[in-house]
C-alpha cells in the first residue's frame, strides 16, 4: 500500500513558518534563509513537515527536530533507519510526501499551465509525442509527465534514467504496471483542485491519498 500525504501550503501562517525554522538541520536553514520569497519557504517546509508526519505515523519517530536528510549518488534524498521509502514533490499551493512500507516510491505533483508541446518533444518518446498531438486516447501531457517524473524519482537516479527510454502504457489506468531498467512500477495519478495533477510509482499497485490541514503536522 501506498500513502500519500497532502497540504497546502496557504495554510502555514507566516508566524509559524518561522518558529518551525529551528527544527531544521543547518543544512536546512541555510537553503531555507536562501530563499527570498515566504512561499518558497512554505513548500520547503511543509513537505519536511510531511515527512515527519509520515515518520511519526508509520515509523514511531518521536524527535521534534525534521530528519536529517542523506543523499546517495543522484541527489535522491533518504533518511538514515527507515524501514519504507518515502519521496516528497510540490508545486504552486501543495507540498506531497508519499510512503512505502516495503521499498522505494516517487511522487510529483505538477500545476498545470499553458505549454507548447513542442518545446518538451526532447524529453518524450515518438509515441508519447504523437498520441499528444493528435490527442488520442485523450492523452493529457501533465498526467503523463507527472508519471514520468515519478517513475524517474522511484527509480532513484533521476535524470541519469532518460524519460525518452521508456514509454507509458495506454490507456493510463491507475493500478498498471511498467517495467523500466529491469523493475516494475505499478502507476497511480489523480486530479486535485482541477489546476493540479498527482502521480506516485512504486512497487504496490494500491495507493490511498490524504489531505491534511497543515496545523495536524
Amino acid at each position: 500500500m501506498n500513502y500519500i500525504y497532502c497540504s497546502r501550503i496557504d495554510g502555514l501562517s507566516r508566524e509559524r513558518l518561522y518558529s518551525q525554522r529551528h527544527l531544521l538541520d543547518r543544512n536546512q536553514q541555510t537553503t531555507f534563509d536562501q530563499f527570498r520569497f515566504d512561499d518558497d519557504k512554505r513548500r520547503m517546509l511543509l513537505a519536511r513537515m510531511l515527512l515527519r508526519y509520515v515518520l511519526t505515523k508509520h515509523e514511531g519517530y518521536q524527535d521534534p527536530h525534521f530528519p536529517y536528510l542523506h543523499y546517495n549518488q543522484y541527489g535522491k534524498p533518504a533518511v538514515m533507519g527507515m524501514m519504507g521509502g518515502f519521496n516528497i514533490s510540490h508545486a504552486g499551493v501543495w507540498a506531497v510526501c508519499a510512503y512505502n512500507p516495503l521499498g522505494d516510491i516517487g511522487v510529483d505533483i505538477e500545476k498545470r499551465v499553458p505549454i507548447d508541446i513542442h518545446d518538451y518533444k526532447e524529453v518524450l518518446t515518438t509515441d508519447e509525442f504523437s498520441a499528444l498531438m493528435q490527442n488520442n486516447n485523450n492523452v493529457d501531457f501533465f498526467r503523463l509527465w507527472s508519471l514520468k517524473e515519478a517513475i524517474i524519482k522511484a527509480d532513484g537516479r533521476g535524470f541519469y534514467l532518460s524519460p525518452i527510454t521508456f514509454n507509458l502504457p495506454y490507456p493510463l489506468v491507475n493500478g498498471v504496471g511498467i517495467k523500466v531498467a529491469g523493475k516494475c512500477w505499478h502507476l497511480y495519478s489523480q486530479e486535485i483542485e482541477e489546476e493540479y495533477v498527482l502521480a506516485a510509482a512504486s512497487a504496490s499497485y494500491k495507493t490511498t491519498v490524504f489531505f491534511l490541514p497543515s496545523d495536524v503536522l
